[in-house]
């Protein structure tokens, strides 16, 4: 859905979070704080009406002001199926903020809860929009300077080379809303450089990207010690490998800490000297921290669905909150759309595999 004159209204799952929905309410007072939603936009509360008026009073949330409440006493569980959960648990606040979002009572849902559900039951309802077969996950990473886009991560496991040119174009509109690039390079994520690498689907889909490439600033084939540096601005792959590069990363920054820790804890010339690296360690911690950019939006549906860590704070949904906020005031569905009928009106023109 695309911007509305009179401001945006972004309906915010409750229910779906580890933490609750006193830290999604708590989200919403720090996102109106703190100026991450414009003037006259409107945050919609979905969830137990009763538990979340409590909750809206101790924020000094007024009846009739920029929040309201929608009732929906039903919670979505991470063992929930997107099929049982769209049959037997339809007044769960996830399925309510997306019928709310289908029917055009709001232009983008913010969820914490079960990605497997948001993901099926978001294109079960909604569709994916006119140009794309399968939603993508697309999560904004840091490196060594800045940021970056890394998607499938998760929505799509099984990727075509058709999907995949769909991630690069999604992939670019979407860096460009929320990380302010205006031509953000674009590479394809495989095991080498060299023509001819990474199989038959990784070929198929280079010389599609190569064919659109002057549309989305393709930079070629991106290996695994590239990501993290400044070779390209958007990543693209498949769900099952974005998935594991995220969850190995988490792996990774827990077992240095878990190993650093310790040492800097119980050895004085370790500790002297983290306390004179202090102003950089925090530096880097503002840097890589998670909430900076706490959403990862399901892209290529017909309207805007952010999707929060499970465990955000509410800081980190306030961030996808604005995030949602943003790639409505860009206009990225609309742009989505125009970039991906172009990008297939190519595609239809190469041999076939």
């Amino acid at each position: 859905m695309e911007p509305a004159k009179a401001g945006h209204r972004i309906a915010l799952d409750c229910m779906g979070g580890d933490m609750g929905p006193s830290e999604a309410v708590a989200a919403a007072a720090l996102a109106l704080k703190e100026g991450l939603v414009g003037p006259d936009d409107r945050i919609t509360l979905v969830g137990n009406e009763e538990v979340l008026r409590l909750l809206a009073r101790e924020h000094k949330f007024r009846p009739g002001g920029r929040v309201d409440i929608h009732h929906a006493p039903g919670i979505v569980l991470p063992d929930d199926t997107p099929m049982g959960v769209l049959k037997g648990k339809k007044d769960a606040s996830m399925v309510v903020a997306l019928e709310l979002l289908r029917e055009g009572k709001v232009d983008a849902v913010v969820s914490t809860g079960n990605t497997k559900v948001l993901v099926g039951a978001g294109t079960i309802r909604l569709r994916t929009m006119e140009g794309a077969e399968r939603p993508a996950l697309a999560a904004i990473m840091p490196r060594r300077q800045g940021h970056f886009v890394l998607l499938d991560v998760g929505a799509n496991p099984e990727a075509t080379p058709e999907h995949l040119v769909h991630n690069a174009i999604m992939g670019r509109v979407y860096a460009q809303s929320a990380l302010g690039i205006a031509e953000p390079r674009v590479g394809l994520l495989t095991v080498g450089t060299e023509e001819g690498k990474g199989g038959a689907r990784i070929n198929r889909t280079h010389a599609a990207l190569k064919a659109v490439g002057d549309r989305i600033r393709y930079v070629g084939p991106v290996e695994g010690f590239d990501v993290f540096g400044d070779v390209c601005d958007v990543v693209v792959t498949d769900g099952f490998t974005g998935n594991i590069i995220i969850k190995t990363l988490e792996g990774l920054v827990f077992m240095v800490r878990d190993m650093v820790g310790p040492k800097v804890r119980y050895n004085p010339v370790y500790l002297a000297g983290g306390i004179a690296m202090f102003p950089l360690l925090r530096e880097l911690k503002g840097h890589l921290k998670p909430e900076r950019y706490g959403g990862a939006p399901l892209l290529g549906l017909n309207g805007i669905v952010m999707k929060a860590h499970g465990s955000s704070n509410r800081h980190g949904i306030a961030s996808a909150i604005r995030l949602g906020r943003e790639a409505l005031e860009a206009g990225a569905g609309r742009r989505m759309r125009e970039e991906l009928a172009a990008a297939n009106a190519v595609m239809a023109t190469l041999p076939p595999a």
